[in-house]
């Protein structure tokens, strides 16, 4: 009998394999506002890093890297 119980308390411990973490998302559902927000990050930081770059490597009368 104690080989039943040791075995019970071990499955009672286990985490359900279907314990809810996991939900289906329908197409209706998905709004991927989060992808939208990193990629126009992104392209925010291109146009920064273009304006930094033509203004210190072409505008300027200076010496320059690429001749």
């Amino acid at each position: 009998m104690s080989a039943d119980s040791a075995s019970d308390a071990a499955a009672s411990e286990e985490p359900a394999a279907d314990d809810g973490s996991v939900r289906e998302v329908s197409l209706e559902e998905f709004d991927p506002f989060g992808t939208l927000a990193v990629t126009g990050v992104y392209f925010l930081l291109l146009l920064v890093l273009y304006a930094l770059m033509y203004f210190v490597e072409f505008a300027g009368r200076s010496p320059s890297i690429i001749e």
